[in-house]
């Protein structure tokens, strides 16, 4: 057995529940518990909705506007996408957020994002436009992550007329959101459509597929370390990559799996935030090491003794900490 100094178990640690945090447990356990009582996928992602609306958005920010428009995608589908700027911009060419909401790709919405998406239009002073992406099982991979690159496509073509700067691009995501968007950047770097793409923001990223861990290359143990963590654990993260990938083989493609990618250099910048008793805290931090190994500039935050999602649950000062490291780093890469 490897001992607690080894490098198998060096992240182990973050593992103990922040005393802060503590207190909060039997109730946001309760909350939770609910969404997992359900006979078909309306009622979970009604249960989901629901437990969601009870945590109120950290950052009730005012001094935007928000638009709605339909995209038709490349297999005919429309996507919704919802865009929000700064009040009074409209004549301002702005920098954009493109964001790819959390939720294990099955559930959630823009409101997933709401207090990132509030946060950055606001105090950055950005046009964010987030994509309701269609969601798995009825859309499995790779839907999701092609509405985003058509998506992105679109918007990057019609920049103009939506007072965009498509030379001022920031990639953002949480959790399912964060790897669509990991995705999302090896997909556009391939095809060569990185220009003007500055950085991608990774929030509690999801960023291989559990059955692909390449265990023997990286500390992979945080699904075991967290399997009864609150919020989201290793079991939940495995029921929802098979809603997503079902196909098991699937899961090894890169752009299930950003982690195994085979090439990593030239990808934009990232900032990568991972909280110590998430399920995917050891793959986001090898994300960040492989990230760093090809190259690319990397800042990686770390939130010991806090669970998958803790934002939604709590009014702790590190959930400023959160929004603020955020904020911080799209106007470092805005300012070149």
């Amino acid at each position: 057995m490897a001992s607690p100094s080894s490098p198998r178990t060096s992240n182990a640690w973050m593992s103990e529940v922040n005393p802060e945090f503590s207190p909060l447990i039997p109730g946001i356990n309760e909350a939770f518990k609910k969404i997992w009582t359900y006979k078909d996928m309306a009622e979970f992602r009604g249960n989901w909705t629901t437990t969601r609306a009870s945590f109120a958005p950290y950052i009730p920010l005012t001094g935007f506007t928000t638009s709605h428009l339909q995209v038709r995608v490349s297999d005919g589908a429309e996507v919704e996408v919802r865009i929000l700027r700064p009040t009074n911009s409209e004549s301002e060419e702005l920098a954009m957020l493109f964001v790819l909401h959390g939720g294990g790709w099955v559930v959630g919405g823009h409101d997933s994002e709401s207090s990132m998406s509030r946060a950055v239009c606001v105090k950055n002073r950005m046009v964010v436009v987030s994509v309701d992406y269609r969601r798995a099982p009825e859309h499995q991979f790779p839907t999701a992550l092609n509405d985003g690159y058509d998506v992105f496509k679109w918007i990057c073509a019609n920049a103009s007329a939506h007072s965009i700067d498509p030379s001022r691009i920031i990639l953002a995501g949480t959790s399912a959101g964060a790897n669509l968007i990991a995705a999302l950047a090896i997909k556009l770097r391939d095809d060569k459509l990185l220009d003007g793409v500055l950085g991608q923001v990774l929030n509690l990223p999801a960023v291989c597929h559990p059955g692909h861990f390449p265990l023997g290359k990286f500390e992979l143990n945080s699904y075991e370390q967290n399997a009864d963590a609150p919020t989201i654990n290793g079991r939940s993260m495995r029921w929802f990559w098979n809603q997503y990938c079902p196909d098991r083989d699937r899961g090894s493609d890169p752009l299930a799996s950003p982690l195994l990618a085979n090439d990593h250099a030239q990808l934009p910048p990232a900032l990568i935030q991972v909280a110590g008793m998430d399920a995917l805290r050891d793959e986001g931090i090898a994300y960040a090491g492989v990230l760093e190994k090809a190259g690319v500039p990397v800042e990686l935050k770390t939130y010991p003794g806090l669970p998958h999602g803790f934002v939604l649950a709590i009014r702790m000062e590190v959930v400023n900490d959160y929004y603020k490291a955020m904020v911080d780093w799209i106007a470092k890469r805005l300012e070149g």
